[in-house]
């Protein structure tokens, strides 16, 4: 014959008693002198503030404000050939230093861009430039006229940056036809690519890194212009 078996509410106030005691131990067995935290920090693109454009011949120097926008060029310098008088053979023009980037200093020309996309590498950028039509009086082209450039550096317009961007060196422009002056892989910052120093600007007739080459027969009287446009393009 079985036997019933009945636990009073003492013993089982008891055994409830015990299993929490073995449960507590088993917590304690977990490593109690170590813990991991978190650090965290945001970035977003810079749309806001413009870098200073840089001097290309003065370490640190800089000028005025460039260009609001994460991707923006912020400068690039006008060409002046001078005045002339008319000669009825071919003749080469050099352009004169840049002396309104900053404030009357002299300057090879140059063009300058920010990228602060913060995109990273691979997310290419190339600057081009497009004489987009003949120099022209307002009547008149000046008729076979070619616009070349040498000499052409990158650098990059940050103090102390390690990353370098990618210059076209020499080029003559077609009107018409877009041509490349500087190539980036997507590394955040300014860049910028110059043709030579204002030391090399020696005369509008006796050399310098920027030149106008204008046939023989071609000049007219009055005063010729052609606009340059710079585009930013960025890799799909």
């Amino acid at each position: 014959m079985k036997k019933a078996i009945t636990l009073s509410a003492a013993t089982l106030a008891l055994l409830v008693a015990g299993a929490s005691g073995a449960s507590a131990v088993s917590a304690a067995s977990v490593k109690a002198e170590q813990w991991n935290s978190t650090g965290t920090i945001g970035f977003t693109a810079n749309t806001t503030t413009p870098p200073d454009i840089t001097n290309p011949e003065v370490p640190g120097g800089t000028g005025p404000g460039g260009t609001p926008g994460e991707l923006a060029i912020d400068y690039a310098s006008d060409l002046a050939f001078g005045t002339h008088q008319i000669s009825s053979k071919s003749a080469t023009y050099y352009a004169e230093a840049d002396t309104t980037a900053f404030n009357g200093t002299p300057v090879g020309a140059f063009v300058e861009m920010h990228d602060l996309r913060g995109l990273g590498t691979g997310n290419n950028t190339q600057l081009t430039v497009t004489q987009l039509k003949q120099f022209n009086n307002g009547k008149d082209d000046l008729a076979g006229a070619a616009l070349s450039f040498s000499a052409g550096k990158a650098a990059n317009a940050d103090t102390g940056a390690a990353y370098t961007p990618t210059a076209t060196t020499s080029f003559t422009l077609t009107p018409g036809t877009a041509q490349d002056v500087m190539s980036t892989d997507g590394t955040a910052g300014s860049f910028l690519t110059s043709y030579g120093k204002a030391a090399d600007y020696t005369g509008n007739e006796t050399g310098g890194p920027i030149s106008l080459s204008v046939p023989s027969g071609a000049a007219l009287v009055g005063d010729f212009s052609a606009t340059l446009q710079w585009d930013l393009t960025t890799a799909p």
